[in-house]
């Protein structure tokens, strides 16, 4: 389910965003109850990507955001459990995809188009049963 977006340019990298997109989560992780001196990655709460974030600089900014990224790094598609990552990632896009002014984008003004994109994500969650 889409729980947060940002709105880029078409050829923005996608590394580069994962801080922001992160930022942006409507529904943030709660709050550990007592911080380790040595905090270990797998305590933090898991965000998946696809490929785009499988490198060493976005798993750093991911961490920094809070959250351990979960992408399957270049070279990995043969590995268990990387079909999952990538059929949920490509889910969300299919999500949205469902809708056409989305998807060709019809509106130029960000803060238009954004609200459209979380518009859709709305009716994504209560077409799934989320708020019954």
């Amino acid at each position: 389910m889409p729980l947060g977006v940002v709105i880029t340019g078409a050829n923005a990298n996608d590394g580069q965003q994962a801080g922001d997109v992160l930022a942006a989560l409507v529904i943030q992780p709660p709050a550990p109850e007592h911080r380790p001196e040595s905090p270990d990655i797998r305590d933090l709460p898991s965000a998946r990507g696809d490929g785009a974030y499988g490198n060493e600089p976005t798993r750093q900014r991911a961490a920094a955001s809070g959250f351990r990224m979960r992408a399957p790094c270049r070279g990995q598609t043969k590995l268990p459990g990387i079909g999952r990552i990538r059929s949920a990632v490509e889910r969300g896009h299919a999500f949205l995809s469902q809708f056409g002014r989305i998807t060709r984008r019809l509106d130029r003004i960000v803060s238009r188009y954004l609200g459209w994109v979380q518009l859709a994500a709305c009716i994504t969650f209560i077409r799934a049963g989320f708020f019954r």
